[in-house]
């Protein structure tokens, strides 16, 4: 949709948004200019978590801290959307949870020692999160000595060395961690297993029966056969609140109007590539004209056989057909234009080591000096490893005598990529960057290949400024005087649109496949008038959200809690027609089972058919046949053998059934069963203490999640 801003914007504005101070003003200003009902409140307050008020700004920074973390663990240069809001998610549940536990902690006097400490940092026990940190730079995590190295000259470097922060904020991690590890450890040990209930388990396991047996459904009675009072419901709801809880939750109707290039778009898309082909064509630079001339910028590397599609293939490696330019061709939802720019043999990756001199204004001419000291002893035959180790700033390469490791193509910028891609092996160069000048040297290089570089022209199909305009308009005019549900049901059936129905939690992000609807979802918590048309913080009742205008109407607003009778009625309704279906049934089933001496009998005379299930034990998930009934499976296997049952009520529907065999229990239970299903229990035990008990705990904390205002 920015496609669409940028059109009514005639011409666009370029943002670029820092990370850091820059992002959080960013968040915060454009938060905080959006409803004055911010600024009406504590404006600084993200969350409120067992008393604690977390602000934004510190939120923020932990938020930053957690990316460049995650960025520097996975090598990503950036990260995207959707990688940002789960970093955003992970860090406001980390706070939770520190929050929380550490009050439960204090409570109970739970601690880490300096030699557990020592472990989780550098030890034997190493935090994973560590252990994957010096792993991507590089280092072995099992290699002591090297590692305390490393972390010695982190922690000696200044505040702004790159990884001091990055290692501070995972130190306090790995140790929060293994406190909780220690907490789960005390509660699963609490939760002792007894000897008799593991064998009074495998007992009820161990017997079992074969039973035949019918079930007459709950849809053989209607349901308006059965009469359920408001007086039945009210009593059901106010002794089953506990069925009725509900997260806080906002409900919206909306409208979607779809902006999509139209056939003439698409056409002119074409003719436009087909107008610049011959300029292309005749361009003395490839790679400029086209990353001049293109709408997506890609930046020009060699590509190899089957990198690109088949089709292109064909052009590019074809001797006889691979001059001039190819296409117009359809790929991506763009037409694009494509000619050689230069064709080498390259390797697939190189080895690269590394020697960085920082520097600054006092001291430029001396690192010059050193610097194309350092090159000419180099290529004279000088050790690079013990240069490396002598002279390289980045502690984490120079302990490996300046090694960064391989490197594909996509994995270093343009300006490195076309020095060391076509340098020979050990070949050195000294490349200057900011803050400092690089001695690189390629130390290996996979087998080259034939590659080709091509410079690719294109232009993205999409609606074109008169066609947003139509559809704006459209969308302005289906707006036109709009404010209350009523005036948007009319509009919706005046137009011909369709209504469409959502349910949003406050930290949503799309909404029922539809991208980028952050901004619904943020004003549908902001605001406190159900049956009332959204607005934007433009003031504006339209949304621009990806690829489509959305109005919506918020429609009910859901308070954590209980459900109001009034959304359980139908619900509770459905359970006591249920109930009383099943009453009637047992009834009816009753005084057929008193006349009768075989099940076979029973099922005729009620319609029914008799079922056959085998080995039926007090631990069975299911009955063969008919589903996941508990009740009827504890009830079957207590009877005895050739004897019919009462009617049993189940989830299906009521069942008579008659035990035809019984295999009972052995008297006593092998060692190693028991073993085993010690162990068992006790895995569903450490499952309960982890995603059960903990999550209780903190569930059971008063948290206010104030994010939504933010972002």
């Amino acid at each position: 949709m920015a496609t669409l801003q940028k059109i009514r914007n005639q011409g666009g504005i370029l943002v670029s948004i820092f990370v850091g101070v820059a992002l959080l003003a960013f968040i915060v200003g454009d938060a905080l200019s959006s409803s004055s009902q911010i600024l009406n409140r504590s404006r600084n307050k993200v969350g409120v978590i067992a008393g604690e008020t977390l602000d934004i700004q510190d939120y923020q920074a932990l938020v930053n801290m957690d990316e460049n973390v995650l960025k520097i663990l996975q090598n990503l240069p950036s990260l995207n959307d959707e990688q940002r809001q789960q970093v955003q998610e992970n860090t406001w549940q980390m706070e939770v949870f520190r929050i929380i536990m550490g009050q439960e902690f204090e409570k109970i006097g739970l601690g880490v020692s300096d030699e557990e400490v020592y472990n989780r940092l550098v030890g034997d026990n190493l935090d994973p999160s560590i252990a994957q940190f010096v792993s991507a730079m590089g280092i072995d995590p099992t290699d002591k000595a090297q590692l305390n190295t490393v972390i010695q000259n982190i922690l000696q470097a200044p505040r702004e060395h790159p990884y001091k922060a990055t290692w501070q904020f995972l130190e306090k991690q790995a140790i929060s961690s293994y406190q909780a590890a220690k907490y789960q450890v005390l509660l699963a040990k609490a939760l002792y297993i007894p000897g008799a209930q593991i064998n009074d388990l495998l007992t009820h396991a161990a017997a079992s029966v074969d039973i035949s047996y019918l079930v007459k459904s709950y849809n053989t009675l209607s349901d308006s056969s059965v009469t359920v009072t408001l007086a039945e419901i009210k009593e059901y709801y106010n002794t089953h609140q506990h069925l009725f809880k509900q997260q806080e939750a906002r409900q919206i109707t909306y409208v979607s109007f779809d902006v999509n290039a139209s056939a003439e778009d698409i056409r002119e898309t074409r003719e436009a590539l087909e107008e610049l082909k011959p300029e292309f064509e005749t361009a003395t630079n490839v790679i400029e004209f086209a990353v001049s001339t293109t709408d997506k910028k890609v930046e020009p590397r060699f590509y190899k056989r089957g990198e690109l599609s088949e089709e292109l293939d064909a052009f590019l490696f074809d001797g006889t057909k691979n001059k001039g330019v190819y296409g117009p061709y359809e790929e991506n939802n763009a037409y694009n234009l494509l000619r050689v720019a230069d064709r080498k043999m390259v390797p697939d990756s190189v080895r690269i080591r590394q020697i960085i001199l920082p520097v600054d204004q006092t001291n430029v001419e001396s690192r010059k000096r050193l610097a194309d000291s350092l090159v000419q002893e180099i290529r004279a035959g000088a050790s690079f490893d013990l240069l490396a180790r002598k002279f390289s700033a980045d502690p984490n390469s120079a302990v490996n005598g300046g090694d960064v490791g391989w490197f594909s193509q996509e994995m270093l910028p343009a300006l490195l990529r076309d020095t060391l891609f076509l340098a020979q092996k050990n070949e050195v160069k000294l490349i200057p960057s900011q803050g400092s000048l690089i001695i690189l040297q390629v130390s290996g290089r996979t087998a080259p290949v034939e590659k080709v570089m091509v410079g690719i022209v294109t232009k993205e199909i999409g609606p074109s400024e008169q066609t947003v305009n139509k559809i704006y308009n459209e969308v302005r005019v289906f707006v036109d005087n709009m404010d209350t549900a009523e005036e948007f049901d009319k509009a919706v059936t005046e137009k011909g649109q369709t209504k469409r129905y959502a349910t949003l939690n406050k930290n949503d992000h799309s909404i029922a496949g539809i991208e980028k609807t952050r901004d619904i979802v943020r004003e549908a918590y902001m605001s406190s008038s159900v049956g009332k048309v959204l607005i934007n913080n433009r003031k504006s009742p339209i949304f621009e959200c990806g690829n489509r205008y959305i109005v919506a109407v918020l429609s009910d607003i859901k308070k954590e809690g209980v459900s109001s009778l009034q959304e359980v009625a139908p619900v509770i309704q459905r359970e006591l027609i249920r109930k009383k279906k099943g009453e009637i049934i047992a009834k009816e089933l009753q005084s057929v089972v008193a006349g009768s001496e075989s099940l076979l009998s029973i099922a005729q005379k009620t319609n029914t058919e008799v079922l056959d299930a085998t080995d039926v034990s007090f631990a069975s998930f299911q009955l063969p046949g008919a589903g996941i009934e508990p009740k009827v499976i504890a009830e079957v296997t207590r009877l005895d053998v050739n004897r019919i049952s009462a009617p049993i009520i189940g989830n299906q529907g009521v069942f008579v059934a008659v035990v035809t065999n019984r295999t009972d229990a052995p008297e006593t239970i092998a060692p190693e069963e028991i073993a085993q299903r010690r162990l068992s229990l006790e895995q569903v035990r450490d499952y309960q203490v982890q995603y059960q008990a903990i999550p209780s705990i903190i569930q059971a904390s008063k948290v206010e999640d104030l994010r939504y205002k933010f972002y």
